[in-house]
């Protein structure tokens, strides 16, 4: 079993003993409360199953009788409470309302590392249905052990301060019942995985596990989940959509990276290594094989305007080397770069009043080309219900008729003739990023906070990747074989 996951076993083990019933039980009860929060729901929207049931492959109806013990051991323990708002059923029967408990918060982390090798960290306290945030903290880092630390400070130093606050009031301290950090790399394992093959994996969960159980304030094990940031986004797309759409698609486009999430059946697919969806590094800059730094014999690649020429875009590396990759086309710092400095907002802003408007206005163009032609292949291959993409504002909601707006015409140009679209016109969903840096932050700390509450619910399921051998329930097999737990 995955360390992190420890506290999680634990305390489905005291839920399973307190309710009779089983984890899974347990784990589908809460995921239907969950799906509904920070609205409220009742014991018999829960039973019910499919529309409230949170996954298409857990559709069926749960006993009432397993529903109320479930609700029962859940409430006991502070994870879930009475509600507040009258509901009534479809047949006029008043309900008795129910909701995510209080009695819990969560941490969220966001980290984002630049190219100048400055770690921003943020991090946010919040309820178990993010709807509440209690407090934030902002710092910068210069390598990964620091930003450790200050994961650890910055969550001492905001729990001690909520506790004050409900002491005032004559409140219990809340019992942090994990920790989601998002990260701008790989995840695995807990582990940081390094773009350089030469470089170790960081163990971020393991760090920060460790300085906090040091720590008598915590007078438990605190889960630590480490998530991709794009797949943190992912995470919290599941929820925004109700998992309705059992397959889909999230994109992110960052100032100096492009990345993605993957869902199907209603799970995030990270991959075996952790590099699922890793759309920024999808070679559409060159054609295959062609190495314009070895020297190769360009002329019947003249046509396409891949000049191979020293400063062509074709010939910027990607930050792991290779060339021709989305990341050294399709994201702003590159589209600014081509254009030759200014800001994204004001390089967007551009207009045919302009004489630079061409150049541009061409920029923008190769790089919405560059992420439709990628996401295009997505698409064909997975052939998701959609794809949503994340994106800053200038990309997002540009002006009309100025140069920006040729990146989400090229973008839409490439993904609505891909063969999987079948020219719907809800198959693209463009989202863009708060404009202000912390509130981006914030935003990503909220998505790395939803990941705590998922990853426990998806090792109730055993629908995560933590091993221990079950028996096999065919009366024909009486050995042990491996299964999820």
């Amino acid at each position: 079993m995955a360390a992190e996951h420890q506290q999680f076993q634990d305390l489905l083990d005291e839920l399973v003993e307190r309710s009779a019933v089983g984890q899974e039980v347990l784990g589908e009860v809460l995921a239907r409360t969950s799906m509904r929060a920070p609205a409220e729901t009742s014991r018999v929207e829960i039973a019910s199953g499919y529309p409230t049931a949170r996954r298409r492959i857990i559709q069926r109806a749960i006993p009432q009788g397993s529903v109320s013990k479930a609700v029962k051991a859940l409430m006991g323990l502070g994870l879930m409470e009475d509600g507040e708002k009258v509901l009534m059923s479809s047949d006029g029967r008043m309900l008795i309302p129910l909701r995510l408990g209080s009695a819990y918060s969560i941490a969220g982390v966001h980290i984002v590392q630049s190219t100048d090798l400055q770690w921003q960290v943020t991090t946010a306290v919040m309820g178990l249905d993010y709807s509440r945030v209690f407090g934030t903290a902002h710092s910068v880092a210069d390598s990964w052990e620091r930003a450790t630390e200050l994961i650890y400070e910055h969550i001492s130093s905001l729990k001690d301060a909520s506790d004050q606050e409900r002491t005032t009031r004559g409140l219990a301290p809340l019992r942090l019942f994990g920790v989601g950090v998002g990260v701008a790399a790989p995840v695995r394992n807990g582990e940081v995985v390094r773009v350089s093959s030469e470089e170790e994996p960081f163990p971020l969960s393991a760090q920060v596990r460790r300085l906090m159980e040091a720590d008598p304030r915590f007078d438990h094990p605190v889960s630590v989940v480490v998530e991709n940031d794009c797949h943190a986004l992912t995470v919290q797309a599941i929820h925004e959509l109700n998992y309705v759409d059992a397959d889909f698609i999230v994109a992110c486009i960052f100032d100096e990276r492009v990345g993605g999430g993957l869902v199907i059946d209603s799970q995030l697919r990270r991959g075996d290594n952790g590099r699922a969806m890793e759309i920024g590094h999808l070679s559409v800059g060159t054609p295959p094989g062609y190495d314009p730094a070895a020297g190769n014999d360009n002329a019947s690649y003249g046509r396409t305007g891949r000049s191979g020429g020293p400063n062509s875009e074709s010939n910027v590396r990607c930050s792991c080397g290779r060339l021709g990759h989305v990341d050294t086309l399709a994201t702003p710092i590159r589209i600014v770069e081509a254009f030759g400095g200014n800001t994204l907002q004001q390089m967007g802003d551009v207009d045919a009043t302009n004489e630079r408007f061409s150049q541009a206005r061409d920029a923008f163009i190769r790089g919405g080309a560059a992420l439709g032609r990628a996401l295009a292949h997505v698409s064909n291959s997975v052939s998701p219900s959609r794809i949503i993409i994340y994106m800053p504002a200038p990309l997002a909601d540009p002006k009309p008729d100025t140069a920006a707006a040729a990146y989400l015409a090229a973008v839409r140009a490439e993904v609505v003739n891909a063969f999987a679209a079948c020219d719907r016109s809800d198959y693209l969903i463009v989202r863009a990023f708060p404009t202000k840096k912390d509130d981006a932050a914030l935003l990503g700390a909220k998505a790395a906070a939803a990941c705590v509450l998922e990853s426990f619910i998806e090792h109730a399921l055993r629908l995560d990747t933590c091993t221990r051998p079950v028996r096999e329930r065919s009366s024909g097999f009486r050995h042990l074989v491996s299964g999820a737990s």
